[in-house]
């Protein structure tokens, strides 16, 4: 029987107790500040200060072009080339990625906020006193939990608020449910929470971005984010993903159970 001790009353409107996991189920988490377009930073020559500001934690550079399609005048197909520049660390685990209209950090293995943060606030630090841009567009947090080892995905009844597990954890007299995914958007104050979570078969992904597995999985993949036009500011910004961090948290504690923390390491 599963036992919700530790989790807020409610997903949104109070601060979730942080608990601390031995072994995180989070395959991916990724903060992104779009901003007003910088054309310059398609060239190296303007892009190489950015590159020396951060390059003590991401020596490892590479370019990329991407060829984008759009709509145009009267039906008409635009073609516009975008130029991505990726910063990595050694071990490829951490990424800051920039291009000409924003700034994103990714990581695959996380271990706690303050570090992620850490970070975020020194790329967009760096953003702010070598790319300068006039206006910020939007600030978004993701974070992306699965469970895929069988033994956890036979206790989700136990894990997971089973308003969340819909009919994959039904009985079907025989039948089972193969692939089940919910899409949900909330309003929280100015912040739009984007939630999608749900069952999936072994080789199947609900985002390209995130590698499938070989055998059947659970995902929760949590997105908070403003879309609000603002002058760009690094700290701001840093301030705001802190927060959409607290949000994305908050749904997550109270989304499982103490069962739950207790199977990924938890000391309750």
């Amino acid at each position: 029987m599963a036992t919700w001790s530790k989790a807020p009353d409610t997903p949104f409107g109070t601060v979730a107790q942080r608990i601390l996991l031995d072994s995180d189920p989070l395959v991916r988490v990724v903060a992104q500040v779009r901003f007003s377009p910088v054309l310059s930073i398609r060239e190296p020559g303007f892009i190489a200060p950015f590159q020396e500001a951060i390059r003590v934690d991401y020596p490892l550079v590479r370019r990329e072009q991407q060829q984008q399609v759009a709509l145009g005048a009267q039906g008409a197909l635009a073609m516009d080339d975008s130029v991505l520049w990726r910063f990595s660390d050694v071990g490829s685990n951490w990424q800051v990625t920039l291009s000409d209209s924003f700034v994103s950090l990714d990581c695959g293995d996380y271990t706690e906020r303050a570090d992620f943060m850490g970070r975020l606030s020194q790329a967009l630090a760096a953003v702010g006193d070598y790319v300068r841009p006039v206006l910020a567009h939007s600030v978004g947090v993701r974070y992306v939990d699965r469970l895929a080892d069988t033994a956890k995905l036979e206790q989700l009844r136990d894990f997971i608020r089973p308003e969340m597990l819909g009919l994959s954890s039904a009985g079907l007299s025989g039948g089972q449910a193969a692939t089940e995914m919910t899409h949900a958007e909330f309003a929280v104050g100015r912040v739009s929470l984007l939630g999608r979570w749900g069952y999936l078969p072994p080789g199947a992904t609900h985002d390209p971005s995130i590698e499938p597995v070989d055998g059947p999985s659970w995902i929760l993949d949590l997105d908070a984010y403003t879309s609000e036009t603002t002058p760009f500011d690094a700290v701001s910004c840093a301030d705001d993903a802190e927060q959409h961090a607290s949000t994305v948290y908050g749904f997550f504690r109270w989304a499982v159970s103490d069962e739950f923390l207790t199977a990924h390491g938890a000391t309750l």
